[in-house]
């Protein structure tokens, strides 16, 4: 079974959202994918979710052009209809999807 590699995704976000200086570890700057400093108490987790998910929904794109077995996986977002909010803002729902296989040994799981 086939899945994006996380180069594939490091190339679709903002470069050196991904470090791989060490030897057997990747690590990921909140910072630079998020485009600002960030700590553990901040509310990011949905910004930082939807920016991920949308290497992975670009990089599937060219991962797709480029291969027969086509992943199917990491789907563009969909999108609710544009509502004002008593903030003053616009608001507009993105439902991002993720799906796997996942055999027996989930520590074999891929991308579907």
């Amino acid at each position: 079974m086939a899945d994006l590699t996380l180069q594939n995704l490091a190339d679709k976000l903002p470069a050196g959202s991904f470090d791989n200086s060490t030897p057997g570890e990747v690590t990921v700057s909140l910072a630079t994918l998020l485009g600002e400093s960030v700590d553990l108490a901040d509310q990011k987790v949905a910004e930082f979710f939807t920016k991920l998910l949308a290497g992975a929904s670009s990089a599937q794109v060219d991962y797709n052009a480029a291969n027969d077995d086509n992943l199917t996986g990491y789907p563009n977002p969909t999108f609710g209809t544009p509502t004002a909010a008593a903030d003053g803002n616009i608001y507009s729902r993105r439902t991002h999807t993720v799906t796997v296989q996942v055999p027996v040994n989930v520590d074999e799981t891929v991308g579907a």
